[in-house]
């Protein structure tokens, strides 16, 4: 089933189920965004419950959802159940929604970093249908990209209809579950490298007299510019930067002392510290079983 998913590229879905989101942060709001704007649910299919009393009162009167006053309402009333919440809150919700779910009636979406398919199904000690998803914070401007992998119990229907929910705030990879913390570590996390690389550059700019304002102007289109370039060259790295890069050239000279102070090493260490770090969460909630 996986592999036949991997190959659809589209997927024609009646629009006639609902989707309940258990927690409604930033990422959250980002995919009811993309949902509503897309048009693939209409508000009305949208629900959702939120401890926090003032984010549901915002996102309700933002986005004009409905929101269950409690968990086990909204387990009863949706099929599809998105799971929104920090990987420290998971054991929290899966305890108090234990006692609703049915493996005949939901399937269940996870965007928690580093909480495998495998500890809900433990967990809940059902054969339940569980997705997880690394989304990323580009979906804010439907720009996210997503990866997908698939619990055991997981239908291709609902399989499906997960894909077609992160279509609608970017686009997605479906990938086996081992790969998902080093992506975590990739994509999930990467755009605050590049927002770093970009502080990094303004600041020294700033250094060497640039005023902030013409600093972040220039490393903002020039990032804009340069990732342009990347989708045109279909990603030829090497191609990109020698052309760029002329012998005995201003380039040369800075990725010599880039490649020289370590970059690529730095770059590699970073990213290994953030996905052990998605393995120490997913450790710690596999004690918790």
């Amino acid at each position: 089933m996986r592999e036949e998913v991997l190959k659809k590229n589209n997927f024609n879905f009646k629009f006639d189920f609902k989707l309940g989101f258990v927690g409604t942060g930033k990422m959250a709001e980002a995919i009811i965004k993309g949902l509503l704007d897309s048009q693939m649910l209409d508000k009305s299919q949208i629900s959702a419950y939120e401890k926090s009393k003032e984010r549901a009162k915002f996102i309700k009167e933002k986005y004009k959802i409905f929101f269950f006053d409690n968990l086990h309402n909204l387990i009863k009333g949706v099929r599809y159940i998105l799971i929104a919440v920090k990987p420290q809150n998971i054991a929290e919700v899966l305890k108090e929604a234990s006692i609703s779910l049915s493996e005949d009636k939901n399937v269940l979406i996870s965007i928690a970093a580093g909480v495998s398919t495998g500890f809900f199904e433990n967990y809940l000690k059902q054969n339940i249908g569980v997705i997880r998803v690394m989304p990323n914070s580009p979906a804010l401007l439907g720009k996210g990209i997503c990866a997908i992998s698939l619990g055991k119990y997981v239908k291709e229907s609902d399989a499906n209809f997960a894909i077609e929910i992160f279509k609608n705030i970017g686009d997605y990879i479906v990938v086996e579950e081992n790969k998902q913390n080093i992506i975590t570590a990739l994509s999930g996390s990467g755009p605050a490298y590049f927002f770093l690389f970009c502080k990094a550059l303004i600041n020294s700019a700033i250094k060497r007299g640039l005023s902030r304002q013409d600093a972040k102007k220039l490393v903002l289109k020039t990032m804009e510019g340069s990732s342009e370039m990347l989708k045109t060259f279909n990603g030829k790295i090497d191609e990109l930067i020698k052309m760029v890069a002329s012998p005995g050239g201003t380039t040369e000279a800075a990725l010599k002392t880039f490649l020289e102070r370590g970059f690529e090493n730095t770059v590699f260490e970073a990213l290994l510290s953030a996905e052990n770090r998605a393995v120490q969460i997913q450790n710690m909630l596999e004690n918790l079983k």
